[in-house]
């Protein structure tokens, strides 16, 4: 029986550096994870905006009602009571120290409330509003909550009919600065 030796001074290899397929891979790898970062975050950046939003006025609607609910009517509802009772977080009023001044900001625009349909119902609304925060924080008026709805002042929900999705999307896209606005009763 014979045995092989082998000589390892002749099969040691060292690779000194990237082969070029080696480089190409990692930059083509970089290059997709960017072009589906810059796909996907903003539209999950204008899902946590319309968030912030949405779930604020899922919050303070139901307070300005219970506060509403043995008073006849909504005229004496404004946007200084809601800032200064603080029915909204302090991350949406303006202060001047720690004292709200009775204005309401968001990211982008002013918030105000006022009575509406004969001091019968509530009105919020939202300015400055990009269009895919817009499509998103519209999707939530198909709440009971919300009784009526308009963007840039067309109709997306009445108090007879469901929210449209397909005129809230029309008007949402129509600009980069939309107004919203909603109705809600005591």
């Amino acid at each position: 029986m014979r045995i092989h030796t082998i000589n390892k001074k002749h099969l040691s290899f060292k690779q000194r550096g990237a082969l070029l397929a080696e480089i190409g891979m990692g930059v083509a790898l970089i290059a997709l994870l960017s072009l589906l970062g810059v796909m996907l975050i903003p539209g999950i950046v204008a899902g946590m905006n319309a968030s912030k939003i949405t779930n604020e006025m899922d919050s303070a609607v139901p307070k300005i009602q219970l506060a509403y609910t043995h008073r006849t009517s909504f005229a004496t509802l404004t946007t200084e009571e809601v800032a200064k009772k603080r029915w909204m977080t302090d991350s949406f009023l303006e202060r001047n120290g720690n004292v709200p001044t009775g204005r309401i900001i968001s990211k982008w625009g002013d918030i105000t409330f006022a009575p509406a349909a004969g001091n019968n119902q509530g009105v919020a609304t939202l300015t400055g509003i990009p269009s895919r925060e817009c499509n998103i924080i519209t999707e939530s008026f198909a709440s009971d909550q919300y009784i009526s709805a308009t963007v840039n002042g067309t109709s997306i929900k009445a108090v007879t009919t469901a929210l449209n999705q397909t005129t809230a999307g029309d008007q949402c896209n129509s600009s980069e600065t939309n107004t919203i606005t909603f109705n809600f009763r005591r």
